[in-house]
């Protein structure tokens, strides 16, 4: 799970000017892409929702940020309780 997710994040942080308009909002195919993240992780983080659910009415680069940063904190915690 985690590859695939770390790639797609990635892959809508470094194109950003594919995913992004000019105010740092998601378009269409960016919200596309995070919707597939944010099934991905829910699927194995269900304590993510309320941020992901905040992330995908606001899709900010900022509350983008906040979601990545999150998702690597809980790993690292579930990982260092394994």
């Amino acid at each position: 799970m985690s590859t695939e997710v770390d790639n797609l994040i990635r892959k809508l942080l470094t194109r950003r000017e594919e995913f992004f308009d000019k105010s740092n909002v998601l378009n269409s195919d960016g919200r596309r892409l995070l919707s597939k993240i944010i099934r991905i992780v829910l699927s194995e983080y269900p304590e993510l929702r309320k941020l992901a659910s905040k992330t995908r009415k606001n899709p900010t680069l900022e509350n983008i940020t906040k979601l990545v940063e999150e998702i690597t904190r809980v790993r690292e915690l579930k990982k260092s309780h394994t």
